[in-house]
């Protein structure tokens, strides 16, 4: 809990006038330039106080500088007694005040403003020695010539307040597919590859509570790749690229900019308007030195335009458009044409929590950072686009704790083949290793961030997995390594109107075997119903994405503790959409044996390709026995 913050706590109970504390931090002397946190109370009473509280006289501790001003509790931030007869009896440790403090919801001020509208900066700002962290990816609807998932571009920042005027941040982003439409000029499809490493800083300049007035400016290193990108290495001849007919790759690196002037005015307490002048600094040509000059998009003045509207504590709709007025272009088709499009953007962004963000949108814009945040799409300016965002807020509040029983700590280890609804309290590590006997390999780890969100990270190898055909060697093919990336959050617990957890699941990646090089967006929900004591059941439903085409079915799970150490679980994953060439339904059945409060083994016989993600949504002609080792600390 930072220091600058006051945390008012209403003591209830005792004998009227009833107090209330404020913790202040002691003004600093010169000989201890910190100050430290003491707690701070009138002069003695001659009321009686309540057991365990003893009156503090200020001279015992460093004097303020300025007298001690003393404000009342607003009535709608009392603390309230359960009931008059049980008054609430006062913490009687830092420990206990500040696991009250975690037990209250949110309010509307704890949630962050948005710090973009799609890539439209708006004037907001992370507070100072506060950061956000955030993951973007931007995919078109299909997989075009690049086959997957298309051209996605992959992007990851970091924002940090460094003064209440000024916020730093630092970005990477990449994308390395084939051009998203056919180059009917070149004999083959030539491969794209950008990637920028940047950093930025935006500034108030001016402003009231109605309107703000910043500025931003930004300087990158921008590479680029033309006739290489993905499986096709930069240093490969040979190759065609859209810059002139050598016939061979093009590789640059370029340094790049942007400035903005953000303007903002809040209309009302829900509604936010954005005005933003800017200006891209990006080259007008590559490739003199590699076989002939041939045209970029060059510098670009643009006027953007956005819209935000919060719903609630949680909810904010957004829409920005950014109008590019030259001299240069900021798309070209896929007769290599340049022109200027405005880039559109409409979204929603969701807050699981004011620690936890997540965001959906559609758009036509490819650049995830402020210099090229105004580029379409390469070779298909009007396709429309799919972006999701994660952001993090380290320091933010988070949920109230879920105080789970052991029997829901164990049912938030998640099932096998079938996820469960519940997440680990915040702080929780998982950590797991997986393996069968048609040598599936896998292993994968998670942490909580929040009490309502864990990130989690998974690596291995499908083997196997008959019968097979094209869709299954890109994305589960013998022996290719998979890298998958992504998060878990709980969007909704337990109350008397329905008594089930909810969640929603989210992972990103590919299938890095040299003769692929293809991935996929998988997404499930999942909820929870504890029917007694000992049973549970779980409701899945799950889809793996690609421009190869989507996969969707139903999990279906059970949960039954047949004792202090052992659960039985049976699970089923209905396939509605099988792309693997056979039945890709299956089943398994597990037995958990809760070895100790922090490991776990799981023994199973299933039919599923494999455990994770797409795996599930595979059946396979074969049983295949495994097991899982786990740990959770």
């Amino acid at each position: 809990m930072p220091l600058s913050r006051h945390w008012l706590i209403a003591l209830m109970g005792l004998s009227p006038p009833a107090l209330a504390l404020e913790w202040q931090p002691a003004q600093p002397s010169p000989a201890s330039p910190v100050p430290e946190p003491v707690w701070v109370a009138p002069a003695p009473q001659t009321a009686p106080l309540a057991p365990g509280w003893e009156p503090i006289n200020p001279t015992d501790s460093q004097p303020p500088a300025a007298p001690l001003s003393w404000q009342p509790v607003p009535a709608a931030e009392l603390i309230l007694p359960p009931s008059a007869a049980e008054p609430l009896a006062p913490p009687r440790s830092l420990a206990e005040v500040q696991e009250l403090l975690d037990s209250q919801l949110p309010s509307w001020d704890d949630y962050l403003p948005l710090l973009r509208l799609g890539q439209l900066p708006t004037t907001a700002l992370v507070p100072e020695a506060l950061g956000q962290l955030s993951f973007q990816q931007v995919s078109p609807g299909n997989g075009g010539a690049a086959g997957g998932t298309g051209n996605q571009n992959y992007g990851f920042r970091a924002d940090y307040g460094l003064t209440p005027a000024l916020m730093a941040s630092a970005y990477y982003t990449y994308a390395d597919n084939p051009l998203f439409a056919p180059i009917p000029s070149r004999p083959s499809q030539p491969a794209n590859l950008w990637t920028i490493y940047g950093g930025s800083l935006r500034a108030r300049l001016a402003g009231s509570d109605k309107w703000q007035l910043a500025a931003e400016g930004a300087l990158e290193l921008f590479t680029v790749g033309s006739g290489c990108g993905g499986p096709v290495s930069c240093d490969d001849a040979g190759t065609p690229n859209i810059f002139n007919n050598s016939g061979q790759s093009v590789f640059t690196r370029n340094w790049i900019g942007a400035l903005s002037l953000p303007l903002s005015w809040q209309a009302n307490r829900n509604l936010q308007l954005s005005f933003v002048p800017a200006v891209s600094f990006l080259p007008g040509s590559q490739g003199a030195d590699q076989g002939g000059a041939g045209e970029f998009y060059g510098t670009n003045i643009s006027l953007g335009l956005g819209a935000s509207y919060r719903l609630g504590n949680q909810v904010q709709l957004f829409g920005s458009a950014m109008v590019p007025l030259g001299p240069g272009n900021n798309a070209f088709n896929g007769d290599l044409v340049y022109s200027r499009v405005p880039i559109l953007s409409a979204g929603a962004n969701i807050a699981v929590n004011p620690r936890i963000g997540l965001e959906a949108s559609v758009t036509n814009g490819f650049g995830l950072s402020p210099a090229t945040a105004i580029l379409a799409l390469p070779s298909a300016p009007s396709e429309p686009m799919l972006s999701a965002r994660f952001s993090w807020n380290p320091g933010a509040l988070d949920s109230p704790s879920p105080r789970y029983t052991p029997r829901q700590a164990s049912l938030a280890l998640g099932g096998l083949f079938v996820n469960t609804a519940l997440t680990p309290a915040n702080g929780t590590t998982q950590i797991w290793l997986n393996g069968d006997s048609r040598a599936n390999l896998f292993a994968g780890s998670g942490y909580s961030v929040s009490n309502d969100f864990q990130f989690q990270l998974a690596a291995g190898v499908f083997n196997g997995i008959e019968p097979r055909n094209s869709f299954v060697n890109t994305f589960a093919g013998d022996g290719g390594l998979n890298l998958r990336f992504g998060g878990k959050a709980m969007v909704f617990r337990p109350s008397k109107g329905l008594p089930i957890w909810a969640a929603g699941r989210i992972s990103v990646g590919r299938n890095e075997d040299e003769s692929s090089k293809q991935g996929y967006l998988f997404f499930e929900t999942m909820n929870t119903w504890e029917a007694t004591p000992t049973l549970a059941f779980h409701l899945n439903p799950k889809l793996a994405w690609s421009g190869s085409g989507t996969s969707w079915g139903v999990g279906l799970a059970a949960n039954l503790q047949l004792g202090p150490r052992f659960q039985l679980i049976p699970e089923v994953n209905v396939v509605a959409t099988d792309l693997g060439g056979g039945n890709g339904s299956n089943g398994s059945l597990a037995l958990r044996w809760l070895a100790s409060r922090s490991t776990t083994v799981d023994v199973y016989v299933s039919n599923a390709a494999g455990l994770y993600d797409i795996g599930q949504l595979l059946g396979n002609d074969q049983v295949r026995v495994g097991a899982r080792l786990g740990f959770s600390f």
